[in-house]
């Protein structure tokens, strides 16, 4: 969550176009084809932007970075445009021009808790997020879309909503709020329904963050120190989740 300045505006990380395998005179060393140079744009929130990792390692592991590398040929170029305490509102304003800007093939959208705090309806949620998808597909762009995991079990939660025996921290600002624990899986299936609806509507993909290779109930240590946020081993866990969606579709 956090702010609402932009974290990151756009990283260029490699130079486009193919070109064949060289080799380095006197290594022995064989440079492969830098590959097809795909447009890869990330957004999102908190998440996607590297908050609860240390400022020194944001750059390098958060998840979207760790996909790019993964998933991604080196003649790609990578801009991530997610803006920590952003909705899905909001993100229609600020990250989606700049994104269609860069004629993205590929692209990432993660959105839920923030909506969540700003008490945005699952109707207006899969609005704003059928307009995103359907924006980037038109663009041309794979768009992947994570469908979010219950965070009753996550520290901060429990401070937030009063759990007896918290011993993190609230990250809210004052006057926010996130639903009860009776009501927060309801709030999250909703909001997972409409990534549901939106993905078979415009064909996205579907990233099922609730997957047991992302149990953060069972995996303490995918948390950050924050209690929210995922932990440098949390982000490695979604971007696995990411390239294993990706290289699916790219082989179906």
């Amino acid at each position: 969550m956090g702010g609402v300045a932009a974290l990151a505006t756009a990283v260029v990380l490699a130079a486009c176009g193919a070109a064949p395998s060289s080799a380095i005179p006197g290594s022995g060393i064989v440079v492969p084809p830098a590959g097809h140079p795909d447009v890869y744009v990330a957004l999102g929130t908190s998440e996607t932007a590297g908050v609860g990792l240390d400022d020194a390692l944001r750059l390098r592991f958060v998840w979207s970075q760790l996909f790019y590398n993964e998933a991604l040929s080196r003649a790609s170029t990578y801009y991530n445009f997610a803006i920590p305490g952003i909705t899905t509102a909001d993100a229609l304003q600020r990250e989606l021009p700049q994104a269609l800007a860069v004629h993205p093939t590929v692209a990432t959208v993660f959105f839920t808790i923030d909506d969540l705090v700003q008490q945005v309806t699952p109707t207006a949620y899969e609005a704003n997020l059928d307009t995103i998808v359907h924006s980037l597909r038109t663009a041309g762009a794979t768009v992947l879309i994570a469908a979010a995991p219950h965070i009753d079990g996550l520290p901060a939660y429990n401070a937030c909503v009063g759990v007896p025996g918290s011993t993190a921290k609230c990250p809210l600002p004052p006057g926010a709020s996130l639903p009860p624990p009776a009501a927060v899986d309801v709030a999250i299936d909703a909001y997972d329904a409409a990534v549901q609806s939106v993905a078979a509507r415009e064909n996205g993909i579907i990233v099922d963050l609730r997957s047991r290779s992302y149990d953060i109930t069972s995996h303490p240590e995918y948390i950050s120190d924050d209690g929210l946020h995922p932990s440098a081993l949390g982000d490695e866990q979604i971007a696995n989740l990411f390239v294993a969606a990706y290289r699916a579709h790219a082989h179906a």
